[in-house]
């Protein structure tokens, strides 16, 4: 998905992984992310939102939700974390993190909220339901503490990825309110939703999703019952693109994940964002067969819409030598990738994709590399299976 790009805006970031790869430092089954870029893409994110008087939430899922992440982007700009899970959550606060949101994916268990209140101190939580919203304020409670909070609020036909069900229904949320409001170990200060933006059929800007209309009538609802309303969280694409149209609408918070490496839908196809692709996946040529070539996996993810991947030995090979993915089947384990085999291909090549990435549903390690542009690329640091 991203290959074309990476070429045109970050091609020293290919040919390190691949110079790093052919050197043994770094395995196949490796996602490489460039440092540099790294930091770039959240020096611009975090000057854009404070020109938009936006904060912002992190997201490291999408690159291993590693603690090196985690700090390299606290010290250039964006100072908390949203966690999608509280195991995201321990890895980053273990490292010294601090988490600004966490439940808005996935709520904790409800033998948990004690720990994510003494250990985790978050910012805001995100609650999906008055039990949870029961059990959060009753933990509060015996610490002696009251906890802000976001709803999450859904109604019929929003956009709700499968498997990301839940929230308040915005049609009950006027009768859920009271009860809400009598919970003395909670304080709702906001409401989110996701996905609030996604890309239009052509490919060439984000639309709104229906669930901005809801998460603004939510806040309506909210005022109606006397709440000060201090987060409109709106994720999904949180880019320096995207943060003035959002900031338009009202929407307060917002949560840059893919935008962190330049690889939101959008900077597949626009090479004008201010983020720069800053990661790619690399393996290498296992075994062939007549129409096939057969790379190490691990990494993949089903929704990553990849279509080409680059292979060689060499810097040139490596930027000029393309072959096709033939698809890849999310009904069995990624143990290979597969590619049409192209004739200079060869057992032990480099191959490097490049595509949407969830790191943390991999097996896949991740690299950190400095000076991708150098004759000296340096790895700076390694998380082994970036889970």
């Amino acid at each position: 998905m991203f290959v074309d790009m990476t070429l045109k805006r970050n091609e020293g970031l290919i040919r390190a992984a691949m110079l790093l790869h052919q050197r043994g430092e770094i395995p196949a089954n490796t996602y490489v992310i460039d440092a540099d870029g790294l930091t770039h893409n959240t020096r611009v994110l975090s000057e854009t939102a404070d020109r938009h008087d936006m904060k912002l939430y992190y997201m490291t899922k999408q690159i291993g939700r590693g603690g090196y992440a985690g700090k390299l982007i606290e010290q250039n700009g964006i100072k908390q974390a949203v966690a999608v899970d509280i195991d995201e959550a321990y890895a980053l606060s273990e490292a010294g993190c601090s988490i600004g949101n966490i439940g808005h994916i996935v709520q904790p268990g409800k033998s948990q909220w004690g720990d994510v209140l003494r250990r985790l101190k978050p910012e805001v939580i995100t609650l999906f339901s008055l039990e949870r919203a029961v059990q959060l304020s009753q933990a509060a409670l015996a610490l002696g503490h009251v906890q802000d909070v976001i709803l999450r609020v859904i109604r019929p036909g929003d956009a709700i990825f499968p498997g990301q069900f839940g929230g308040f229904l915005l049609h009950k949320l006027e009768q859920l309110l009271p009860e809400l409001q009598k919970l003395r170990g909670i304080r709702i200060v906001g409401v989110t939703s996701f996905p609030v933006l996604q890309i239009n059929a052509q490919n060439t800007d984000f639309d709104f999703t229906s669930n901005l209309e809801t998460l603004l009538a939510a806040v309506e609802t909210l005022e109606s019952h006397g709440i000060e309303v201090k987060q409109v969280n709106a994720p999904s694409a949180t880019s320096c693109y995207t943060i003035p149209l959002l900031k338009q609408h009202g929407v307060t918070h917002g949560e840059p994940g893919h935008a962190l490496t330049g690889t939101t839908p959008l900077h597949a196809y626009n090479d004008q964002l201010a983020e720069i692709p800053s990661i790619v996946y690399v393996s290498e040529i296992s075994h062939m067969d007549d129409e096939y070539a057969y790379t190490i996996a691990g990494g993949f993810y089903a929704r990553s819409h990849m279509k080409l991947a680059l292979y060689g030995s060499t810097a040139n090979e490596i930027t000029t030598q393309k072959a096709k993915v033939s698809q890849i089947s999310v009904g069995n384990i990624d143990y290979y990738g597969c590619l049409e085999r192209e004739l200079p291909m060869k057992v032990g090549d480099t191959v490097i994709y490049a595509f949407r990435t969830q790191i943390f549903v991999t097996r896949a390690h991740v690299a950190y590399v400095r000076g991708v542009n150098s004759l000296r690329p340096e790895m700076v640091h390694f998380q082994k299976r970036g889970i």
